[in-house]
């Protein structure tokens, strides 16, 4: 059930603020109000995992809710560990991205990076989806002759 009145979520957070006031040294701040969704994402995180050497790759689906339509005017990895590709698709009938994303490291561990949507709408100009991966080493097929 909708409790916002406005189709959306609602967002509530609330904060203990200290002061110098001796009367009332701390006081419960809530600021609350309804929140719309700008754009479906999903995955909202991306996680890749495998072998170092191997390819890595997945896709994030990105629609913009029509009350917010906008187009993506750009894409990047924020710390260039990460080929991103952007092709446009239909989801539902609607204008939606398929955001194709590549590991580029072949080191093995874990690491994170973030790809930086830009978007042609003031609202929103610039969204992020968080890309994790983790590589395990390649294993060893080689055995000691004893």
């Amino acid at each position: 059930m909708d409790t916002t009145g406005y189709g959306g979520r609602k967002l509530e957070k609330s904060a203990d603020v200290m002061t110098n006031d001796s009367k009332e040294p701390v006081v419960h701040l809530t600021i609350a109000g309804p929140v719309d969704r700008f754009a479906t994402i999903t995955p909202r995180m991306l996680s890749l995992r495998g072998v170092s050497g191997e390819t890595l790759q997945g896709s994030v689906n990105i629609v913009p809710e029509e009350k917010y339509p906008f187009k993506i005017v750009e894409t990047y990895a924020v710390d260039g560990k990460l080929k991103v590709q952007l092709n446009p698709a239909v989801q539902d009938g609607r204008t939606a991205y398929a955001l194709q994303v590549e590991n580029l490291r072949t080191e093995a561990g874990s690491y994170n990076d973030t790809v930086r949507v830009k978007t042609d709408h003031p609202l929103q100009p610039e969204m992020d989806v968080r890309v994790y991966v983790y590589l395990r080493a390649q294993p060893s097929f080689e055995k000691k002759a004893n």
